[in-house]
Order: C-alpha cells, then sequence, then structure tokens
C-alpha cells in the first residue's frame, strides 16, 4: 500500500511539473505541434490575473517617432512599466534612441515580428527568416543596453498562427530558432485579454480608457463591426461580467490611444488598480531563468 501511495504520489508530482504554470506560454518542450490542430489563443489567456485588479499593459506596432516618446513621458510621469512589442523593420536612426528609451527606462521590449504581415500566409522559410530577425535584433539591444529586463516575449501579428494552410506549425519553428539564438527555450509568446479595439478610427480616447476599464469593473464598452462596403465601425455593448484584470493589448502609433493613457492611468490611481511588468505575472514569469544570445 506504501509503495502504491508513494508511486501515485510521484506521477502526480510529475504531471504537475508537466503542466507547470510557468511553462505555460512557452512552446512545450517534446511537443510536436500541429497545423489546424493546435491554434486559438483563448486557452493562453492570462487567468492568474482575474479579479487581482492587476493588468499588464503592452503596446504593438511601434516604435512611432511621433507618439511613442509621448506616450514614454506619460509612463514615467505614473511610474508605470509596460511591455513594448515593436516591428523591427521600423528600426532606424530616427527610432533607435526611442527603443533604447524604452530599455534604459525599464520597459521590456518584446519583439512583435519582423514585419506585421500576418504569419499564417508565410511559408516557413519567410517566417523563420523574419522571426529570427527580430528576436536577434530585440534581444541584441537588450544586452547592448545591459537591459534588468531580460525575458524573450514575442507577439504574432494580428494573433494569428497555426494555420491549417501552412505545411508547418509557427510553434516548433520558435522552438528551433530559441535554440539557435540561446540554446534554451527562451522565447515566451503573449496574446491578451483586453482588446481596446484603439485601432479603430470611430474611437475616441475616452472610449479606449472606458474599454480598459469595463473590462476590470464592468459597464458600457465598445467593439467593432464590419460593414457591408468592407469597412468597420463602433458598437456598444455592455460587460456584465467583468474578468477584473488582464492583459491590455493597446497601440503606440495611434495618436488617440496614447491620448488615453493618462486619462487612464489617473482611472487607475483613482480605483486602486494596479499595473505590473510582464514578468511579474505567473504565465509569463521566467523563474530564474536567464535566457543570453549565443551567437
Amino acid at each position: 500500500m506504501k509503495a502504491l501511495f508513494l508511486l501515485t504520489l510521484l506521477s502526480l508530482c510529475a504531471s504537475a511539473e508537466t503542466h507547470a504554470p510557468e511553462d505555460r506560454q512557452f512552446p512545450v518542450p517534446g511537443q510536436v505541434y500541429i497545423p489546424g490542430k493546435d491554434t486559438g489563443f483563448s486557452k493562453y489567456l492570462t487567468k492568474s490575473l482575474r479579479g487581482t485588479q492587476k493588468v499588464v499593459l503592452t503596446f504593438d506596432d511601434g516604435p512611432d517617432v511621433v507618439n511613442t516618446p509621448r506616450l514614454l513621458d506619460t509612463l514615467k510621469q505614473f511610474n508605470v512599466k509596460a511591455t513594448f512589442f515593436i516591428l523591427t523593420e521600423r528600426l532606424n536612426d530616427q527610432t533607435l534612441p526611442i527603443v533604447r528609451r524604452m530599455i534604459a527606462e525599464g520597459h521590456n521590449l518584446g519583439s512583435h515580428h519582423h514585419d506585421h504581415v500576418s504569419s499564417d500566409t508565410k511559408t516557413e522559410a519567410v517566417y523563420r527568416a523574419g522571426l529570427k530577425k527580430s528576436i536577434l535584433a530585440t534581444a541584441s539591444l537588450m544586452e547592448e543596453m545591459d537591459s534588468l529586463n531580460r525575458e524573450i516575449y514575442y507577439r504574432f501579428p494580428y494573433g494569428a498562427y497555426g494555420s491549417g494552410s501552412r505545411t508547418y506549425h509557427h510553434l516548433n519553428v520558435m522552438k528551433e530558432v530559441s535554440e539557435e539564438l540561446f540554446g534554451d527555450n527562451c522565447i515566451n509568446f503573449a496574446f491578451w485579454d483586453v482588446d481596446t479595439v484603439d485601432w479603430l478610427t470611430d474611437m475616441t480616447p475616452e472610449n479606449i480608457a472606458q474599454n480598459v476599464m469595463s473590462n476590470i469593473f464592468g459597464g458600457t464598452a465598445y467593439e467593432f463591426k464590419k460593414n457591408s462596403n468592407g469597412s468597420y465601425s463602433k458598437v456598444t455593448y455592455k460587460i456584465n461580467k467583468p474578468i477584473g484584470g488582464g492583459v491590455v493589448l493597446m497601440h503606440d502609433v495611434h495618436k488617440r490611444s496614447v491620448d488615453s493613457v493618462p486619462m487612464l492611468l489617473q482611472m487607475f490611481k483613482d480605483r486602486n488598480v494596479e499595473v505590473v511588468p510582464m514578468q511579474e505575472v505567473e504565465e509569463f514569469a521566467y523563474k530564474g531563468k536567464e535566457c543570453r544570445l549565443r551567437i
């Protein structure tokens, strides 16, 4: 009986280790992902933040020479740290100082790929080359700046990956690229829990801030619909069961989005919402693992 108990306990421990929360956002070692089957991102939502009144602020598609510095000023004013998922094709003599400022001021620098073309439309060779180029560029900047934040974060353009129309799966490629660059499974991919819909031209800064607050506390929120002519327009709805916290998706390339941030951060302050860095969240924590480029 004692031997059976020990065997069961060891089995449970092994199972818990295999499915440890800190590994959930990384491609699983040893798993071969299947195109068209292993897809979607609802399983990668940040459940550890549910009901906590804690959020992670993330900004995609930059750096932008006008709006990103304005955003950095606001974040500095409120002493808030964010994660910037940059497109490395946007790196040039004008934008590199902005990215170095992000790192110097303690923000996370993440990759949003090299370009913003859907990964589901790319051949394996094209996706691999773009991923490697982008991760190498962002990681090199972090090492150059001796960044305190060494975590390697990545977000798929449009959140698109794993299409059955491809003969390969992006997460398998991600593991291979990570092994080549770092000698370890280091690329932690991130989706989002709260879509502010700040890309929609109908959205005002007030609408954008309200979208975040309604996802935390409930109330009026905004989404979009596609019109018959192919355009998009704003739709109002009510959130009756708010999630109470999570990863917020915004874009630092839109003036209206950056304009919303001061009012949003003041709302956070007034209602005791805490902005936490991505690496402090259970699903995105590296638990002491430090990834260094080997090439």
